[in-house]
């Protein structure tokens, strides 16, 4: 499972420059849209930045976290840790891509939370 995950943060790493030119724009955004306008007539601009810098932000780590996965050294070869640091390592695999799928499922929830008061506010 962890081979596919590092093939595909693999392929995405020419993606990685235009993420963060889309957290940049996200950035600007949501500075125009505090600093710019009064009141809430600057929602209109900050929620959709705040949802482009999110997924940006989420794609960004993902490839920088998986992108490095070390390759399981072959059965029945000796390693110098043993096998505890095996397991130790394969343990923080697993929390890593818990942790990422954490990340993503909350991601999801807070951008249908955005769009959903972007939504209300921008039909008043």
């Amino acid at each position: 499972m962890f081979e596919h995950i590092h093939r595909l943060a693999r392929r995405l790493i020419p993606v990685r420059p235009l993420l963060i030119g889309l957290i940049a724009c996200g950035l600007v955004g949501a500075a125009v849209g505090v600093f710019a306008f009064a009141g809430n007539d600057g929602n209109l601009i900050l929620m959709p930045a705040l949802m482009l810098m999110l997924w940006a932000v989420t794609g960004l780590i993902f490839i920088d976290v998986f992108a490095v996965i070390p390759r399981q050294p072959p059965a029945g070869r000796f390693v110098s840790g043993g096998r505890w640091s095996d397991r130790l390592r394969q343990g923080l695999l697993w929390a890593l891509l818990l942790g990422f799928v954490a990340l993503g499922l909350t991601v999801v929830e807070l951008s249908l939370y955005i769009a959903d008061a972007w939504l209300v506010d921008g039909s008043r």
